[in-house]
């Protein structure tokens, strides 16, 4: 006996469940607003303490978008706009956020960890007490950044632009300098140990009582 293929009998044709199926699978979803999506257009909504890890924001416009305790961890989020936005005590453990720009973001008290930065823009961005071991900033400029109390240990700073930054104690531990521009930067009381200078020389300088 032939099956009928006729929704008038509860049975979709093939392709179109397909259809339907896939459809299904690839909605967006929406968080306040904001369509979480490659290309998304979320500037200045309000998107603090969502969840919104291992998600797709690659290219996506988040000008002073507040994120702060929100969770991007594992999240794509590279060449986006995060120019004034609010990442304080964002989790952006493992993301992508390379090409994308900071200027002027608050992301004290972040979570950075294996975060890669390289070629972003953080000029004048706040870093303070932000948790950024092992992080990649390489390429990646910082003028003017406020990274005080910020621990940076292991972190990658390669041909970074840190003119006029802020590192008062910011623990620089393992970190990696090489080709870094530190030009008028503030270095009052910033922990150095076993980290890699511009010239490629080890600073030890203050591993007294570290491992």
């Amino acid at each position: 006996m032939k099956l009928k293929t006729c929704a008038k009998y509860g049975v979709f044709p093939p392709l179109l469940a397909i259809l339907l199926s896939a459809s299904t699978a690839d909605a967006a979803p929406t968080i306040n607003g904001c369509q979480i999506k490659r290309k998304t257009d979320c500037r200045g909504l309000d998107l603090s303490g969502t969840n919104l890890s291992n998600s797709n924001l690659a290219g996506a416009d988040l000008a002073g978008t507040n994120l702060s305790g929100a969770n991007l961890s594992g999240n794509r989020v590279s060449e986006a706009n995060l120019i004034n936005a609010n990442l304080s005590k964002a989790n952006l453990s493992n993301a992508n956020f390379s090409v994308s720009y900071f200027t002027g973001a608050n992301l004290s008290m972040a979570i950075l960890k294996n975060t890669n930065l390289s070629n972003a823009s953080l000029s004048d961005a706040n870093l303070s007490d932000s948790y950024m071991n092992s992080a990649n900033l390489s390429l990646t400029n910082l003028q003017g950044a406020n990274l005080t109390n910020a621990d940076a240990t292991n972190a990658v700073f390669i041909m970074s632009n840190m003119v006029g930054a802020n590192l008062t104690r910011a623990n620089l531990t393992g970190a990696t300098l090489v080709g870094a521009d530190l030009r008028n930067t503030i270095l009052q009381d910033t922990i150095f140990c076993k980290t890699t200078m511009p010239n490629k020389s080890i600073n030890n300088s203050n591993c007294l009582g570290r491992h």
